[in-house]
């Protein structure tokens, strides 16, 4: 009997260790099991992010190279200029706009349930500054600019945006040979400086003022003197790029659509006076629309000598391509944007427009058969000694120009002289609603994104 009960008992004890043994295998093979799913999940999960990327990088490359056309503001139509990059790796491409900002659209990839995206932007939608170059730029004169906002900080202030410049920055509230003045205290009114106004404010290291005394050069010590709102020398600027979509080298192909989306072109060489003229007739035209949209080749003289006053609406949208600007007189205000650059002209040729002329001793003189054009360049030549920079000012007001929107001069090796006839205000409401109509898009910087979800499905 009692071996009977010590064979039970041994028998219980072994069928108890077998299967806690069993208990242990099962658990380690299901445990196995699950490493092995969740490997193959991950797998999976990373083929299909490598499909869904290779579908977003396909449209990309071809906006890039092409530009995206949504003008329209139909996504089925941006989508089959796309064509070519749907289903590239079984991939599947979306775009709508961002709910939360019709001036944004979202282009995404999608492969099973994952998803990589990245965010479109129109034109006009490029750097945000009062006042912006590709090249060097240097302000003569007392000037208040209202700069753009920028990111607002927790304590209500704004990182506002004044110049942003490719080259250096000059700013000088006196000309030269002007004396210093005797008193040298804030309350002079001939200071340099920026305010948004409405009750808002830069923060303090986001705020320039030059004083009348004072002059702040980004070449030497005084640029400490230039705070966060001035950037120089930003490297591989592509303005055009920025507000129009597509690069610079590409500029035909923004100006035809600029053409079909309404734009009026004219051709001012001979006659820099239509420049005025056609600004002012098209505005005229514009009841019921936007915008008014003027691509000017060659150089272009805004003084009205006599002639009708220029409208302030709706918004306008001037191009002046390979000319100069002048203005002798005032316009007050000029709601949108200017935009002017040389893609096929060299920078040092704008004295030929000026009829600038340099002797073998560097003496310079102004012959240009228009009389606004031969005084305004011996306004050049008396504050801009040296001749190889006088032949690189693309512009030269004397008098007063206030534009609430976006100055921008687009001439990589130009010599920018501003006076204080200039005021730029930056707007962009103007700004947006100048570039309305012109749809080409691109990508915004920083935007790429990928959504993953948690179960890696």
């Amino acid at each position: 009997m009692k071996k009977a009960q010590a064979g039970i008992a041994t028998l219980v004890v072994v069928a108890s260790i077998a299967l806690i043994a069993l208990l242990i295998v099962f658990g380690v093979s299901q445990r196995a099991i699950n490493d092995i799913q969740q490997a193959q999940a991950r797998i999976k999960t990373q083929e299909y992010l490598s499909r869904a990327w290779a579908g977003l990088d396909c449209a990309v490359a071809k906006i890039h190279q092409e530009g995206l056309d949504l003008s329209s503001g139909d996504a089925n139509k941006g989508l089959n200029q796309l064509s070519e990059c749907q289903g590239v790796a079984g991939s599947q491409l979306r775009l709508a706009r961002w709910p939360n900002n019709h001036s944004l659209w979202r282009l995404s990839s999608h492969s099973h349930q994952q998803q990589v995206g990245v965010t479109l932007q129109g034109a006009g939608g490029g750097r945000a500054a009062a006042f912006a170059t590709s090249g060097s730029a240097l302000f003569y004169g007392a000037n208040e600019w209202r700069p753009a906002k920028g990111k607002k900080r927790e304590d209500g202030r704004y990182e506002c945006q004044s110049i942003i410049a490719g080259g250096d920055v000059r700013i000088s509230p006196r000309k030269p040979g002007e004396n210093n003045p005797k008193d040298k205290s804030k309350d002079s009114k001939n200071n340099f400086t920026v305010s948004l106004g409405g009750g808002d404010e830069c923060a303090p290291e986001y705020k320039t003022e030059v004083l009348d005394y004072k002059v702040a050069d980004s070449t030497d010590d005084t640029g400490a003197l230039l705070k966060k709102d001035v950037k120089t020398n930003v490297e591989e600027m592509d303005l055009f790029k920025d507000f129009f979509g597509v690069p610079r080298s590409q500029w035909q192909l923004a100006k035809k659509q600029f053409i079909e989306q309404g734009g009026v072109e004219v051709d001012t060489h001979g006659e820099v006076s239509k420049c005025f003229k056609t600004l002012v007739e098209s505005v005229k035209q514009a009841k019921g629309q936007p915008n008014v949209k003027v691509w000017v080749n060659g150089p272009c003289d805004l003084s009205r000598g006599g002639k009708a006053k220029l409208p302030s609406n709706p918004p306008i949208l001037l191009v002046v391509q390979d000319g100069i600007m002048a203005l002798r007189g005032a316009i007050s205000p000029f709601n949108g944007v200017v935009y002017q650059f040389n893609p096929t002209l060299n920078a040092n040729e704008f004295a030929r427009q000026w009829g600038m002329e340099s002797s073998q001793d560097r003496q310079m003189s102004c012959t240009h058969s228009d009389a606004t054009i031969r005084e305004l360049c011996q306004h050049i030549i008396a504050n801009v000694k040296d001749p190889q920079q006088a032949s690189r000012v693309p512009f030269w007001f004397d008098g007063s120009f206030q534009a609430n929107g976006a100055f921008i001069i687009d001439v990589p090796d130009g010599n920018t002289v501003v006076n204080g006839s200039l005021v730029a205000n930056y707007d962009d409401g103007n700004k947006s609603t100048s570039f309305e109509g012109i749809g080409q898009l691109r990508p915004l910087l920083n935007s790429y994104y990928n959504l993953t979800p948690p179960s890696g499905g």
